[in-house]
């Protein structure tokens, strides 16, 4: 999301966007292919303003917030909370720093961190639900091995994306026409635990850690996909269940609260409890096998993505950025 709005601000809006990035790490091609500036620092009264992408970056607040008008992107859910060694005095004082905070849904704002903002002057705070970057043209579909039946889950191979459920539901198939494949960083792999680790290597005929992948390829093995797969513990608005239902592949989910009124059970996906992998299978196994019961979730799905344009969100992220760009 970020990458596509730096897009959006360099080549509709003509602005000049610099990036803050450690002078010890690489620039990402995806983040210099949009245009920006990078540098190790800056001085922030140089800029009409700032904007924070994530919580996990909010060091960066303290010394952005004082001096130029700032806004802070949250895209995290309950997770950051659990594991944050923060007291709830440190959580109010982060989100008194900058001048807009903008959630993808009021779960986030309403429910998640609303502790947090009690007294916050209510035009500070405002959703903005993500849209869907455009797809790239020409997408060619990765072939697949003796015919497969494909199921693909894109998303970092850790813990809360519980890619350990994904294992258990398709060993649990027990059938030897059918391949999983997890794209995404593995960077935290050890926290879905040795058993399932071994599970995975175990099996190469069957599972394949493809690594973190530029956005054409993995997409190119989404659109070969026969179901996608995401059944995290916590999400707040992921974009690959879109991309996924954009291109006809049904979407097996976890039932998470910000889905709820989005993503519907039978209607536009199958959704089963977090953690439950018996379930998942049997959602996993209809989405492959009845196409009476597919065919119907892929035509909904597709409408149903049709509705986040990323023209529209430009225009609705835009309009939350600081007054200062009125001027």
């Amino acid at each position: 999301m970020l990458l596509s709005v730096l897009k959006h601000w360099i080549e509709d809006r003509k602005w000049i966007v610099d990036v803050l990035h450690d002078i010890h790490q690489d620039v990402p091609s995806e983040l210099a292919a949009t245009g920006v500036n990078v540098f190790s620092s800056a001085n922030p009264k140089d800029y009409d303003f700032a904007i924070v992408n994530t919580i996990v970056s909010a060091n960066f607040l303290e010394s952005l917030g004082p001096q130029v008008p700032t806004v802070l992107w949250v895209h995290e859910g309950e997770t950051v909370l659990w594991t944050s060694q923060w007291r709830p005095a440190q959580w109010r004082h982060l989100f008194g720093l900058p001048q807009r905070i903008i959630f993808q849904s009021r779960w986030q704002s309403e429910s998640v961190f609303r502790s947090f903002l009690v007294g916050t002057p209510q035009g500070r705070v405002s959703c903005v639900a993500n849209g869907m970057p455009s797809l790239p043209a020409n997408l060619v579909p990765k072939p697949k091995v003796n015919h497969k039946k494909r199921i693909v889950f894109i998303g970092g191979v850790y813990g809360r994306k519980r890619p350990q459920d994904l294992v258990d539901a398709v060993l649990g198939l027990d059938r030897n026409d059918v391949e999983c494949l997890f794209i995404g960083t593995t960077d935290g792999v050890e926290t879905i635990g040795d058993v399932h680790i071994d599970r995975i290597r175990s099996r190469p005929d069957i599972f394949q850690l493809l690594g973190e992948l530029d956005r054409r390829t993995a997409l190119e093995y989404l659109i070969s996909a026969d179901a996608f797969c995401l059944p995290s513990g916590d999400e707040s608005q992921p974009i690959a269940p879109l991309e996924a239902a954009s291109l006809r592949v049904p979407c097996a989910l976890t039932d998470l609260p910000p889905y709820a009124g989005s993503w519907v059970h039978g209607h536009n996906c199958l959704l089963s409890p977090v953690g439950d992998s018996t379930l998942l299978r049997w959602n996993i196994r209809a989405l492959l096998d009845d196409p009476s019961l597919r065919n119907p979730i892929v035509e909904r799905a597709i409408q149903f993505a049709r509705q986040f344009a990323i023209e529209s969100f430009f225009q609705r992220f835009d309009a939350e950025m600081p007054s200062a760009l009125d001027k």
